[in-house]
């Protein structure tokens, strides 16, 4: 990024300590830099993910214990969203946030995305259980243009844009296509929480602290293909940590159910949906921009695919392994050898995002020339 990135010189390992920091009492707490607030849009703002993130950014988890935040919080221009808004305002005053420089809740775009270094856009049309694809995707179609020519008119020129709501990889290719100005490689789908459900599956089963797994790789999309073959625990590769037949058994069985229906299974028992993970992984996936990837660490994270890493068609969102560098800059990390059965899933996801984009097309023919 420009100036705001380069002005934060800290560890990223003292990055969550801020919580503790700020909530706790005055003595010992350190003094907010003076440096230039980092603007943060957040859309969708007054729902339960944005509840969950909001005290997360104020209190430093993302930029760090002594970087200033100002939060410009979007939502529906509804009376009882409003009040919501209202209330959750309410809160982060009361709160004691002292890296909270500002916090705006509004209805409009434009004072929302003004001048932002990053956006989250959390929000999105959900497709109803036993309705057409179609209908879904047309919703996301109009509110994703709509998004993208917002945040053209009003974010800085390097603002990176976080998609979350699903299909997030679609939208964030609508929303890049209505910011044309903005480069392409600004523009992410959140797969982070599939990587963490992934690594605290893993660390469960081995009894060890979910920070000794990393390299867990989600590719394509959200609940789509878990790779765990490169996957590191405390510096030795998963298949050797895990190599007796009840491993491999619990890793191609039980894991991979686990994984894929860990959503709903949140939802059963809290009436609600993984908010807070939601939150936390947002949080993880910005912070790894901001400050870049430890030493021999990749992420998993929806880019655009022009480079056509791992033979994989170009005009894409789509899931991958990336090294952040910091300031928001990132490379593809294209070395890993892939087996046969990779080789075939990943072409399996890139045929359904196709299809996606292709509807997307189609539905967008309706209202306005080709979409891409």
């Amino acid at each position: 990024m420009g100036s705001v990135a380069s002005s934060v010189g800290l560890s990223r390992d003292s990055t969550c300590f801020a919580g503790a920091l700020s909530l706790g009492s005055t003595s010992g707490r350190s003094a907010p830099s003076q440096a230039e607030p980092i603007r943060v849009a957040v859309c969708g703002a007054a729902g339960q993910i944005g509840y969950s993130l909001l005290p997360m950014i104020a209190s430093g988890c993302m930029f760090g214990p002594h970087q200033r935040v100002i939060l410009q919080c979007l939502d529906l221009n509804l009376p009882e969203v409003k009040e919501n808004m209202r209330g959750i305002s309410m809160e982060l005053q009361d709160g004691n946030f002292p890296l909270l420089h500002k916090a705006v809740f509004t209805t409009d775009d434009a004072e929302a995305f003004r001048g932002a270094d990053y956006c989250i856009l959390l929000g999105a049309f959900p497709r109803q259980e036993g309705r057409p694809k179609s209908e879904a995707m047309e919703k996301n179609v109009l509110i994703f243009r709509t998004m993208g020519t917002a945040i053209q008119e009003h974010v800085k020129g390097d603002c990176k844009i976080l998609v979350v709501g699903n299909p997030a990889h679609t939208n964030a290719l609508i929303c890049a296509h209505y910011a044309p100005h903005l480069p392409k490689e600004n523009f992410f789908a959140l797969t982070r929480l599939d990587q963490n459900r992934a690594a605290g599956q893993i660390s469960e089963h081995l009894s060890v602290s979910v920070a000794d797994v990393r390299n867990v790789v989600i590719w394509g999309c959200h609940a789509k293909f878990p790779d765990v073959e490169h996957s590191v625990v405390r510096g030795k590769l998963l298949s050797q940590v895990m190599s007796s037949p009840e491993d491999r058994n619990w890793l191609n069985e039980l894991f991979r159910q686990e994984m894929q229906t860990r959503g709903a299974a949140i939802v059963k028992a809290r009436k609600a949906s993984s908010a807070m993970s939601t939150a936390r992984a947002i949080v993880d996936h910005i912070q790894d921009l901001h400050f870049g990837t430890r030493p021999g660490e990749f992420v998993s994270m929806g880019v655009w695919s022009d480079h056509q890493q791992y033979g994989l068609a170009g005009g894409l969102i789509y899931s991958v392994p990336v090294v952040c560098l910091g300031q928001g800059r990132w490379r593809v990390h294209s070395d890993l050898k892939l087996s046969q059965t990779s080789k075939d899933r990943l072409k399996q996801v890139e045929v359904d995002l196709i299809a996606e984009r292709e509807l997307a097309r189609e539905i967008f023919s309706k209202h306005s020339p080709s979409l891409f």
